[in-house]
């Protein structure tokens, strides 16, 4: 008998692997100041402007990130980031101070 095709691969972990975005994540930019970072969690909170691609008003929220994006700012940095948006929830993939 034939064998049985292959799965796809799986990326699990590290968030570098597999780029591919599930069909209902989207990307979005936004601007704003750091007001909190956990690099333990990977999180970093921005107060931030209106994020128009995800229908968000101005406002101070938390979002993961990997642990070397949230070391690389710190509270009071003024930034710009990009967000893979899904699920109503948002995750850093890139920023940058200003």
């Amino acid at each position: 008998p034939p064998a049985p095709a292959a799965a796809a691969p799986v990326a699990s972990g590290s968030n570098m692997t597999g780029m591919a975005m599930p069909a209902d994540a989207k990307m979005a930019k936004g601007t704003g100041t750091v007001t909190a970072v956990d690099a333990t969690a990977g999180t970093i909170t921005v107060d931030h402007a209106p994020i128009p691609e995800a229908e968000w008003p101005a406002m101070t929220m938390g979002f993961k990130a990997t642990p070397a994006l949230a070391q690389s700012v710190k509270v009071g940095d003024k930034v710009a980031f990009d967000l893979k948006l899904q699920g109503g929830a948002g995750e850093i993939t890139a920023i940058q101070k200003q």
